[in-house]
């Protein structure tokens, strides 16, 4: 072969483009002596290539390798040991952002009081138009609870519908197998 066959195979090689063939044609070219000057970096990764390609493993090597690396994969990827004191700190962190946030909760609900308890005695006329807005919505809650009941009603008028076309169902059936229509019927008596 070529300096520039072989450059354009080594080309489709870094690609991944070669098919086996091609790949020993390369293996074949770099184990020999005649190599050029600017191909001869290649030369110790296919004569690796060579010499790995003729070691074989018994079935019981190949299990404890692949053991070995799936031991290995586990334990890389299992929790992450982290030391006692970033637990501590983590921990403390979540009780002070806890307290931080209790903190807020307690400036604001004292905060919205104070603010509600000054409306109420500075608008009375609020507080007439607050009370005259909760009878009006009671009596339509009322209303609406006495049309639910009517609902109701009709639900289980419509169970009870659902019930009779089961029994009328069933009366069909009984009557179809009791008393079939080839029997009844007068031309097939004769």
């Amino acid at each position: 072969m070529n300096t520039s066959e072989i450059e354009q195979l080594l080309g489709k090689y870094f690609e991944g483009e070669t098919s086996l063939l091609e790949e020993k044609q390369l293996i074949e070219f770099f184990s020999g002596d005649d190599i050029p000057e600017d191909l001869r970096q290649y030369q110790p990764m296919f004569s690796f290539f060579k010499s790995e390609a003729s070691l074989s493993l018994s079935d019981e090597q190949q299990e404890k390798v692949l053991e070995r690396r799936l031991e290995q994969y586990r334990e890389e990827t299992s929790t992450v040991k982290s030391h006692p004191g970033k637990k501590r700190l983590y921990y403390f962190s979540g009780i002070a952002a806890g307290l931080l946030l209790l903190a807020a909760l307690v400036f604001t609900l004292r905060n919205e009081i104070g603010r509600r308890h000054h409306n109420e005695l500075s608008n009375p006329a609020a507080e007439v138009a607050y009370s005259q807005t909760k009878q009006a919505l009671l009596l339509v809650s009322v209303g609406l609870n006495t049309g639910l009941d009517a609902v109701q009603r009709i639900g289980m008028l419509n169970n009870a519908m659902e019930q009779v076309q089961k029994i009328n169902k069933f009366y069909n059936y009984q009557t179809q197998f009791i008393n079939p229509e080839w029997m009844q019927s007068p031309s097939t008596n004769k």
